[in-house]
């Protein structure tokens, strides 16, 4: 679906709005997603935030999680070999969106 969507981006359509929470304490469950390629994603995490401090840190982690699973290729010798480097990655970051249930 993900190629689809980046046609439409193309023909100007915009990246749906990251989820934030509604208020502090937040406790829920949310995810990252690339909005173009939904295969890019963690899976949901249970969080529990008491200040938008504690928010944006939760993001960081889940996106640094999200880097080395996705960001690295393990080779049958046990080699690790870098699939984005920092300026693809940084690139990378403004296509994550926070989804939340």
């Amino acid at each position: 679906m993900g190629f689809f969507r980046k046609l439409l981006r193309n023909a100007g359509l915009a990246p749906p709005e990251s989820f934030a929470p509604p208020g502090f304490p937040f406790t829920g469950e949310i995810r990252l997603l690339h909005w173009e390629y939904d295969r890019l994603s963690t899976g949901w995490w249970r969080v529990a935030v008491n200040s938008p401090v504690e928010w944006e840190a939760k993001i960081r982690e889940m996106r640094e999680g999200m880097r080395r699973h996705f960001g690295f290729l393990l080779t049958k010798d046990g080699r690790m070999i870098p699939r984005w480097n920092d300026r693809t990655w940084a690139g990378m970051q403004n296509s994550l969106i926070v989804e939340g249930r």
